[in-house]
């Protein structure tokens, strides 16, 4: 009686506090045992489910479906226990199920185990996850037309943009140069003014054409042998004059003589001039702006410094995004270029190799690094 009462307490101390569904069938396909969970799950009595055959419980169609019956025979068979599969009841149940089989002392089968695990709620959240996937799809895909065509609209809107532009700031050219007749001091401001205008609307039209170059991996730039330095020199003497009006004081620093190093020239110039007018549209009057050069073990490392505005911490990130605005106010908005200049200048630093960020404290300035990378050239 001692044995059979501590086979009883290790059934319900062990086995019936297991949230699975346990079944135990003979080769018959008799239920043998079910333990709590089972009855809990179906709704049913032991008196009702002990001694009866598989059968009763699972329906015609769900056997004929998954096999089961089959399968408890092959563990019968082979000893092998069957690693899972799925059962669905009605009303939108779902059941994992294994099948293990139960050896005597003398290593025969006269018992299986069958063990159910209720995945209703996974199987309806990972229904939901696909439709979500689905939409998630479906909406990338429209958005990724409207970006396509509203890519394909501002690349040729740019194009047959720049061809009136150019023409026009040809004739202006003329005129500054006397050959369409002599020029009153009156007429030389104005055109000026159109001169100044016009080259600003031909950089917004380069600046959108480059934009769209990045955005579809067709920016390419033509590498060759050049001295970094006097690019540097070159874009300070063009931006030189803007600084003057401001009266803001500012230097080049040459760390040491810098090795030849192959890039493209041009574009390089453009991330000295973006870097630059940046800082003297948001340096205040009489205020510096500090140019360095360093030769570093892989790389040249140039630093643009300005006593301006600042940028706060958790947008200095952000701020190379184009059209990416700070507190309501435009910290890429360089020159009035709607905000692209640094996103083009962190586009031809990368397809370099090279990489750009910033560092900056708000009303103490900032400090825009590059690096362009020495390579196998030097």
């Amino acid at each position: 009686m001692k044995g059979i009462e501590a086979v009883r307490a290790y059934q319900e101390e062990i086995i019936e506090p297991i949230p699975s569904s346990i079944i135990v069938l003979d080769k018959g396909l008799k239920i043998l045992y079910a333990n709590r969970n089972y009855y809990i799950k179906s709704g049913k009595k032991e008196r009702e489910v002990v001694g009866e055959r598989l059968e009763r419980f699972f329906s015609s169609m769900l056997i004929e479906k998954t096999r089961v019956d089959e399968k408890i025979r092959q563990v019968f068979d082979t000893g092998i226990p069957f690693s899972g599969g799925q059962l669905k009841y009605p009303g939108g149940l779902f059941f994992f199920y294994k099948i293990h089989p139960l050896k005597e002392a003398d290593a025969s089968i006269r018992k299986v185990v069958l063990l159910m695990e209720d995945i209703t709620e996974l199987t309806r959240l990972e229904e939901e996850l696909r439709d979500s996937y689905v939409r998630l799809e479906n909406a990338y895909a429209e958005l990724k037309e409207e970006d396509e065509a509203k890519s394909d609209f501002i690349s040729t809107a740019s194009h047959e943009l720049r061809t009136p532009l150019t023409v026009i700031n040809s004739y202006l050219e003329m005129f500054e140069d006397g050959m369409l007749g002599e020029l009153t001091e009156n007429q030389r401001e104005k055109l000026a003014i159109m001169r100044s205008q016009t080259d600003h609307m031909i950089r917004l039209v380069e600046d959108m054409l480059d934009t769209l170059r990045l955005e579809s991996r067709k920016f390419k730039i033509q590498k060759y042998p050049l001295r970094l330095e006097m690019i540097a020199k070159s874009a300070v003497e063009e931006v030189s004059k803007l600084a003057d009006l401001k009266e803001q004081i500012m230097s080049l620093k040459i760390n040491g003589g810098l090795p030849e190093i192959e890039g493209d020239a041009q574009r390089i110039k453009q991330v000295f001039n973006n870097l630059l007018t940046n800082a003297i549209k948001y340096t205040p009057n009489k205020g510096r702006i500090d140019i360095e050069i360093k030769d570093e073990t892989w790389d040249l490392l140039v630093s643009v410094s300005d006593t301006g505005v600042g940028i706060p911490k958790g947008e200095q990130d952000k701020i190379f995004e184009k059209f990416y605005t700070v507190g309501g106010t435009s910290f890429t908005r360089e020159s009035e270029r709607m905000g692209l200049g640094l996103t083009i200048a962190k586009g031809i630093v990368e397809a370099h190799g090279g990489k750009i960020w910033v560092e900056s404290e708000l009303n103490k300035g900032s400090t825009f690094y590059f690096t362009l990378p020495k390579g196998d050239y030097v």
